[in-house]
């Protein structure tokens, strides 16, 4: 070795450098998971759910669900790098709703035998829907179904007839029978159904275990296993199931997550 030089480091490749927005999430809210400084595969896990990452401008970027019903606290988020996992940390803080009281008639809160086993079978129809393994269908931002007051906000504590019911998993907004029902982005649908709580259904894929749902259709305008594209009408606003007027509920599951509609309208993944 010649007088004065050292030997060379061994060098190491460069980090990615990884960003997660907001900081803080609250229940029901979404994170966007950036990577960059990266080639090659970027791939993710949540909470034991899949995480996608899309390519971005000069990034790649994931969208990772928080449940409503996730508890406060520090969740592993895992990102796996060309091999190489990299652990991160998402920070779950609590959110506060409101309570709601409703007054609906008795046989619509405390069912019949018979109702109890059809709404069973139903919410067993549902859960076999998500997540599942399928392409990315949507491309873009998001857009609103349908424009209208917000009468009934996601996450509401609701009472109805004095019994503690589950919180509001979607959002209700106000609009008249027969208005237009629009797809927010491109998906295939897959459930067209008529169900006791939620009327006439329709719930849109749009790939990589994005779910949206629209409930209390007066008529279904798609059919099941039809791809549609941002912007088609899938039905017009109605008040079926159990609804006390014409509105439209419109729910979102990211990977199996519940979360807020309001939330996938204000990303921005471009």
């Amino acid at each position: 070795m010649l007088p004065g030089l050292a030997p060379a480091a061994d060098k190491k490749p460069a980090q990615p450098e990884i960003l997660i927005e907001p900081a803080e999430a609250g229940q029901g809210e979404i994170s966007i998971v950036t990577v960059k400084g990266v080639s090659g595969t970027v791939k993710g896990r949540f909470e034991g759910r899949k995480v996608y990452f899309n390519p971005s401008k000069d990034s790649l970027k994931a969208v990772v669900g928080i449940d409503l019903s996730t508890e406060p606290g520090k969740y592993p988020l895992e990102i796996t790098v060309n091999g190489t996992v990299l652990s991160r940390t998402v920070t779950v803080v609590k959110k506060e709703y409101e309570v709601q009281r409703l007054t609906l008639p008795r046989d619509m809160v405390e069912l019949s035998p018979e109702n109890e086993a059809r709404v069973e079978r139903e919410a067993k129809k549902l859960r076999a829907l998500w997540p599942k393994e399928s392409a990315r269908v949507w491309d873009g931002n998001f857009i609103n179904p349908r424009e209208g007051k917000i009468q009934g906000a996601f996450g509401l504590r609701r009472i109805i007839n004095n019994i503690t019911k589950n919180p509001h998993s979607g959002v209700d907004v106000d609009a008249d029978a027969g208005a237009e029902v629009r797809t927010p982005n491109g998906g295939v649908v897959i459930l067209v159904d008529d169900q006791f709580y939620s009327g006439q259904s329709v719930i849109v894929d749009h790939g990589q275990g994005l779910y949206t749902m629209f409930f209390h259709l007066s008529k279904i305008l798609v059919t099941q296993g039809q791809p549609v594209k941002k912007g088609d009408v899938i039905g017009l606003v109605g008040s079926t199931g159990r609804s006390t007027g014409p509105h439209l509920h419109w729910g979102v599951r990211l990977q199996g997550a519940r979360v807020d509609p309001q939330e996938l309208i204000k990303l921005r993944l471009e």
